[in-house]
Formats: C-alpha cells, structure tokens, sequence
C-alpha cells in the first residue's frame, strides 16, 4: 500500500512515549489499541526537558524500551527536543495525517506545541486536542495563559470525566459541542499470580497488617498531609495497619515528616520516596489492600487510580475532578483537606470484609468499562465524524465554488 492510501486512513498523534517519565505510558497504550484500527503517525519526544527540571534529575527511566518497530501499523519518530526549534518546525510541516490528535498535559512544552500545531492548522491539518489537566496542576495566571493558547487551535477536545466538560467550558468558553468525554484507558485486569506474602516480604513489608497504599508522585495538591493526619486518627483505633506511600517527592518532604513524628507514626508507615519504575509498580498495589487519593485540588482523571483498578483494589477518593467515576459506591468519595472523613472509610473498608470484597469486585467492573479497546473505538469514532464533517464542508464549499462561476 502507497504511503498517499495507508495516511488517508490514519492519525498523528502527538505526545511522549517510554523511556521518558509522566504521560508516556497512556501514549503508548493510546497508540497500540488505535493501531488495531487505523495506521498511527506517533511524533514523540527524544529530549522533552532538561533533566535538572525533573525531581530526581532523570526525565528517562531505566529499564528495557520497547522495540516500536515491531508494533504492526505503527510508524514513530521521537523527533522533537525543547532545544532545537528546528525540530519542532519539521514535525509540524512533516505530519502526513489529515487528523492531528495532540496529548496536552504540561505548560512548559506550550511553545513546542505553538509551533507544531500552528504549522498543522496552516496546512489544513484537523486538530484534536486531549486535555489532561483542565488547569495545570501549580495554577498561575500565566500557565492558564499558556493553556488558553494552546487549546485555541483545537477543533475538537477530549476530557476524561464529565466535570471537564464543564470546567473547559466554565474556563476557556469552548463549546460544550466540540468536547467529548473518553475516560482514561485502563489496562488489562491483572491476574495475581505472585502472593501477597511473597511480594510483602520483597518489599520489606509486615505480612499480617492491613497496607493502605498512596502511590504517585508526591505534590502538593494530592494531600498527602490528609492522609497522614488521617492515620493519626487510625493508629488510635486500630494498630494493624501500615500506610504505603510510594513516589517521587516534587515538593519539600520535610513538612510531612512533621506530621510523622509530631503523631508518632513511625511504626505506621513506610516510605519508598523515589521515583517507582512501571515493571515494579504492580509491587505496590498487590502488596496492598486499599488505595487512598486524597486529592486537595483536581480537575483531570488520575492515572495512578486508573492503574488500581486493574488490579481490583477497592479505592477512596476525594470529591474532586474525575475522581468519584473511579468508583461506584459513593461511600468511597469523601470531601477534600478531611482527614476525619477519610479514617472513616478507611476504617469501615478495613473493617468489614464482605464490603471490601464487594468493593474490590467494582474495581475489576469499572476496569472493564474503561477498558483501552473501548477507548479506542470512541477515539476512532470521533476521528471519523470529523473527517465526515469536514468532507461534507469541503463538498458544499465546492457547489458554493461552482454555483458562483455559473
């Protein structure tokens, strides 16, 4: 098939993909579940920022790449890097899909996106935009200024929770009509296969306790201080139980040390404050009993919830964003910066093992429903309304063209 046939029925996407940090792991799923539809353009990252700028000083993780070559009806150049505009101009004039599907996820890459997606909108290109955080995650004014920037060349924008219809709307002013929710892609349901007992004991971990696990990078708007004044409450009532918290801090850690020693909670936490490669992630939440995100401030979907229903973990979440859609039994969700809130469903769940069954079974069914074929298929389909909408524009434009000559 000619190169003209197999990009008149494809997508460029846009956006990162492994080794490099944060958003490439839904890049890569996006990518292969679409492929399984239509041929997939990926234009990606070799150097998205200098590595000083990222907690730790790796933009990369370590470990095996995946060999893209090898992924059937896929085509990947990890071109752009924030030091050379000239790369940034390549892509935008190289892009041979008539769809552009951009990931839009963090301020510092605006005038890399600024030059592709204007060089896209000049050549005619039509322009979907996923919008992962609403606003960014540390709000100014000159970030939503950024943003507002950006999102101006969508002609069609994706959210992952109904709120974001609202907010984007609320915010920006797009019309509710060019915004569609597609939730984030959640992989296969895993299948245990290692024992709890057998993971605890790799993590150093006590095997009789009842773990509660926050994962993540740590930041301030996902209220780690809630959860560790929450178990100040908790150690009082019950002493079998352990909070996990695993991630890269982004912020200064010593204000929740703080919290740690000034509530005696030493023997009730354990620390893995680095950055959690994804092939020991699945550690975590099988070790784990119940994961907690006690988000102060939201407006996205959170991958790290996402990833826990893979693994059917019951989840508490925080009435912000596109959190309570992690979840079915609204007794799970409790109000942002309320530690008293959150020792009560946690002490319920921990406490009543018919209901954490119960919830653990929810999980594995909103897995299913949000699964990345499903994805997929609500992306491909809104890749074809628009192609058919703009067909039907450029047909009536032509009668227009033809009726003015006559």
């Amino acid at each position: 098939m000619s190169d003209k046939n197999i990009y008149e029925n494809s997508v460029t996407l846009i956006g990162s993909l492994p080794p490099i940090k944060g958003i490439s792991p839904y890049c890569y799923e996006l990518m292969t579940s679409l492929s399984r539809s239509i041929h997939v353009e990926f234009i990606g990252f070799e150097k998205m920022y200098p590595d000083f700028l990222y907690p730790g000083g790796k933009s990369k993780e370590d470990g095996i790449i995946p060999d893209f070559s090898k992924i059937p009806n896929v085509s990947v150049r990890n071109i752009l890097t924030y030091y050379n505009p000239l790369s940034w101009i390549w892509a935008g004039l190289t892009i041979k899909s008539k769809v552009v599907h951009a990931q839009w996820w963090s301020h510092v890459l605006a005038p890399i996106y600024f030059v592709i997606l204007s060089l896209c909108k000049i050549r005619g290109k039509k322009i979907i935009i996923t919008v992962h955080n609403v606003t960014p995650h540390e709000k100014n004014n000159f970030n939503q200024y950024l943003n507002k920037t950006i999102l101006f060349f969508g002609d069609q924008f994706i959210v992952h929770s109904l709120r974001n219809i609202e907010e984007l709307h609320d915010i920006f002013g797009i019309n509710k009509e060019k915004i569609i929710k597609i939730p984030h892609g959640i992989s296969k349901i895993k299948s245990s296969k290692i024992e709890k007992k057998v993971l605890r004991e790799k993590l150093g971990l006590p095997i009789s306790k009842k773990i509660i696990l926050c994962f993540g990078g740590i930041r301030d708007y996902k209220g780690i201080d809630v959860v560790l004044e929450a178990l100040s409450i908790i150690s009082k009532k019950k002493d079998d139980v352990l909070l996990i918290i695993a991630g890269q801090p982004w912020v200064d850690w010593s204000k929740y040390e703080e919290i740690i020693q000034k509530n005696n909670l030493d023997d009730y936490v354990k620390l893995f404050l680095k950055f959690i490669p994804s092939n020991e992630m699945s550690y975590f939440y099988y070790a784990s009993d119940l994961a907690v995100l006690p988000y102060r401030n939201f407006t996205s979907q959170s991958g790290a919830g996402s990833e826990a229903l893979s693994y059917k973990i019951p989840l508490i979440v925080s009435d912000v964003g596109g959190l309570p859609e992690l979840v079915k039994d609204k007794n799970c969700i409790i109000q942002p910066n309320n530690p008293d809130d959150l020792a009560d469903k946690i002490l319920t769940i921990l406490n009543d093992e018919n209901l954490h069954i119960k919830l653990s079974r929810e999980s594995g069914e909103l897995a299913d429903e949000y699964s990345w074929n499903t994805v997929a298929k609500k992306t491909v389909n809104l890749y074809e309304m628009l192609m058919k909408m703009q067909h039907i524009k450029n047909k009536n434009s032509k009668e227009i063209s033809v009726t003015l000559e006559n």
